[in-house]
């Protein structure tokens, strides 16, 4: 992989625990037909995935280490739950999105400029 730009923004990578005391997450899946992809929709207040660093309308990029871009809703929905009480996703909110796919550059999860969250 070639060197990034250091005006390259940041995809963020989010592990969420599962609390005893909270079910599920905390946030839902979202897909659109009319644009690509797996998106973080609603996210609870004080929710695992909140405090992970999720952003409603973040694009999903690979669920625990592994690209869902060509994945259906069900098929990411089935990872996110393949491991117990933990999940970790690397994510990009609408303008690093944006910036990536207006340079033709595929995010990956072994980027120098990840932010673990």
């Amino acid at each position: 992989m070639s060197a990034l730009p250091d005006s390259a923004p940041s995809p963020r990578l989010c592990h969420i625990l599962q609390w005893p005391d909270f079910q599920g997450y905390g946030f839902n899946l979202h897909a659109e037909k009319s644009k690509p992809g797996q998106f973080i929709g609603k996210i609870d207040n004080d929710s695992p995935a909140e405090v992970a660093g999720l952003k409603e309308g973040d694009r999903i990029i690979e669920v625990n280490g592994v690209n869902i871009g060509n994945e259906n809703h069900k098929q990411v929905v089935s990872r996110i739950k393949a491991v117990s009480k933990e999940t970790k996703l690397l994510v990009v909110d609408l303008e690093t999105d944006q910036w990536y796919k207006g340079k033709n550059i595929v995010v990956r999860g072994d980027q120098t400029n990840i932010i673990y969250g």
